[in-house]
């Protein structure tokens, strides 16, 4: 570690916090980002190392705040061994820490990130901190009579390595002019293995009551620091409890070599003005991973008076890269009879999360907005909104800003005029148990039609089958073997319905998901009809049986699949039967599975305790078509102007 006078001549800029400001306590660990002066960005953020409370500022604390030609670091540049050290503005991020000791010491910490840093402009690299980059503490105490201050300086290089700053040059800390009272604020520094802190001795021509030093001033080396990271410790010396940790300052400059004074070429015309870039926002969303890449999303948002009235209308829409990356804001809009409108010319940093577990919305604008600094909605703490000038923060006293929303747009779902041709299929287990569910099945066919012709007109066909048996004096009159054999001229040696007589017990005639499966295959569709199928039983669907095995499902499985292939809802009814309740539950579930599966409905006898009548109608209504069209979302700008005249 070295430390000599600086003997080149260097002309700094500093950083430019002037938007920065600790809102509130949710700001902790909260990355900002602000100018450095050069066209690019530093990030900073603050925070406690583990085992320390963070402060409340309610105990002589003032949270940080961007400090702009601020008064202890311009009266300390120019002395301290830096007389060739020059600067249009220092500017700092000071704060206070709470006077009164929480712990064995008060302590926080400050990280410094370099990532979006024009290093490139002083004859380093972009994304890394530099040779020509100086960074400076304020009030670093001594520790003689009120407090010892350490700050301990880590970091990661640009390939992530862990930083030194062994290298780096200690360019101040000495003596300066006294001071009123006699004290002069020069105690002697030290930069050793990577801990700045004063000294018990004091700097060269000051004097022995010494206590603290205005500034610690360090040049970075030119290994390329990606991240720095200072933790403060103060520690009370002796019994004091009281130590002076206010105003503590922390500053970024920017070193350019002067350039010697040269004559003006005659005759040399001015070069032309620049026009002023913009700086650019510092935006922070925090997007949904799996939104589709080059789509732009919009939000809105609301400000509130006290009566629940609304006083102001906002929005803004963020666009996904192409290629990845972060997230684009392209819109930002507000309105309100305080302030006017305010764009996203005006951002200086806009925050947006939507998580759940974190969510939170802040918006600071910059100049040139005159009549509104910040809004903030946070699930942390009490929505609030801040005015700057004037009479501005009384005017949004008691304002509320509800979290923003999803701007999609307006759907609107109708049902198709066109009339479609509907085939519907009523299959029915033709075992004994089945009788009385097909006598009335039958009884309400006629109604249930004329019913459903009415509600969701449609070209219907309808066919009625029974699994290798009938049913006398029921529509049920044709098995779906002879109707698929013969009406619809499917190959025998295809269906994979069983015979009656083959399977023991009625098992052929309980083959549901069979008789599902072999119509979805061969039935006589018509070209262009919707298909849907009405499967009507009371045991399991291979065979029968109150309980459900392997083979059921698997059965099972190959009908769904046939009807998810061939385009065909099927609709299920589960009769009474003598299962036991667990069976029956069982039971209920593996109908209910193939339906909601092939986009049907599935129903149970409790169903039908009012008649079939209802229970068919909803089965030929749930084979119709809608149709949904939406309207896109207007623009935030059209959005927030059609507020300001009474619109949405």
């Amino acid at each position: 570690m070295s430390q000599a006078p600086i003997a080149e001549a260097l002309d700094l800029v500093f950083w430019d916090p002037s938007g920065y400001r600790f809102n509130n306590p949710a700001d902790w660990n909260q990355w900002r980002y602000v100018p450095d002066g050069l066209g690019g960005e530093i990030g900073i953020r603050f925070g406690v190392s583990q085992g320390f409370g963070t402060f409340d500022w309610n105990n002589g604390g003032v949270a940080p705040y961007g400090s702009i030609n601020d008064g202890t670091g311009a009266a300390s540049f120019g002395k301290h061994e830096q007389a060739n050290l020059a600067s249009a503005s220092v500017n700092a991020v000071r704060m206070q820490a709470n006077r009164q000791f929480t712990g064995p010491q008060n302590n926080f910490t400050v990280e410094l990130d370099f990532s979006r840093y024009k290093g490139s402009k002083v004859g380093g690299q972009d994304g890394v901190a530099g040779a020509n980059t100086f960074i400076g503490l304020s009030d670093i105490y001594a520790g003689l009579t009120y407090a010892k201050t350490v700050v301990t300086i880590t970091g990661t290089l640009a390939d992530g390595k862990p930083a030194s700053p062994a290298g780096w040059t200690l360019v101040n800390g000495r003596a300066a002019p006294a001071t009123a009272g006699g004290n002069q604020p020069s105690a002697q520094l030290s930069l050793n293995n990577g801990a700045l802190q004063g000294t018990n001795t004091p700097a060269p021509g000051g004097m022995a009551n010494s206590i603290d030093t205005v500034m610690g001033l360090v040049r970075l080396d030119a290994a390329g620091y990606r991240t720095l990271h200072l933790r403060h410790d103060i520690y009370p010396v002796g019994n004091n409890r009281a130590p002076r940790i206010d105003n503590s300052g922390l500053y970024v400059a920017s070193a350019f070599p002067r350039k010697p004074a040269q004559a003006e070429p005659p005759k040399a015309e001015p070069p032309k003005a620049e026009p002023p870039q913009p700086t650019q926002p510092t935006v922070v969303i925090k997007d949904d991973p799996g939104k589709r890449p080059g789509s732009t999303t919009s939000y809105t948002f609301t400000v509130k008076n006290p009566d629940g009235s609304v006083a102001g209308k906002g929005c803004f829409t963020y666009k996904t890269p192409e290629g990845g990356g972060e997230p684009e804001l392209v819109a930002f809009y507000y309105h309100d009879e305080v302030v006017g409108t305010i764009d996203r010319t005006h951002v200086q940093t806009f925050y947006f999360d939507q998580d759940d577990a974190n969510q939170r919305f802040t918006f600071v604008a910059g100049s040139p907005a005159k009549g509104i600094c910040s809004l903030t909605a946070d699930t942390t703490l009490p929505a609030q909104l801040t005015g700057i000038g004037g009479d501005g923060p009384r005017r949004y006293l008691d304002k509320t800003l509800d979290f923003p929303k999803l701007a999609a747009g307006t759907s609107v779902t109708e049902e198709s005029t066109a009339i479609p041709a509907v085939d519907l299929v009523v299959v029915i287990d033709s075992s004994v148990s089945m009788k009385d569910e097909a006598e009335a099945l039958s009884k309400a066919v006629a109604a249930a039609i004329e019913a459903a012709k009415t509600k969701c007109p449609s070209d219907l066909r309808v066919t009625y089958l029974g699994v290798e048996g009938t049913f006398k004096n029921t529509r049920f009159d044709t098995t779906v073997k002879n109707y698929l054999t013969g009406t619809a001229k499917a190959d025998e040696g295809a269906l994979r319905g069983r015979k009656k007589g083959s399977v023991t017990s009625g098992g052929a005639q309980e083959d549901g998901a069979r008789a599902i499966e072999d119509v979805t295959l061969h039935y006589d569709w018509r070209p262009g009809a919707r298909r849907a199928v009405f499967f009507l039983g009371d045991e399991a669907l291979e065979g029968g049986g109150a309980d459900i095995d392997k083979d059921d499902l698997d059965a099972a499985n190959r009908a769904i699949e046939a009807a998810k292939k061939g385009e065909v809802r099927v609709h299920t009814y589960l009769g009474t039967s003598g299962a036991k309740a667990k069976q029956r539950k069982a039971l209920e579930a593996e109908y209910a599975r193939v339906a909601d599966e092939t986009g049907g409905k599935a129903f149970t006898s409790q169903d039908a305790l009012n008649g079939f009548q209802a229970l068919l109608e909803k089965v030929i209504c749930g084979s119709k078509s809608s149709v949904t069209s939406t309207t896109e979302f207007c623009c935030c700008q059209e959005y927030v102007e059609q507020a300001e005249h009474g619109g949405h």
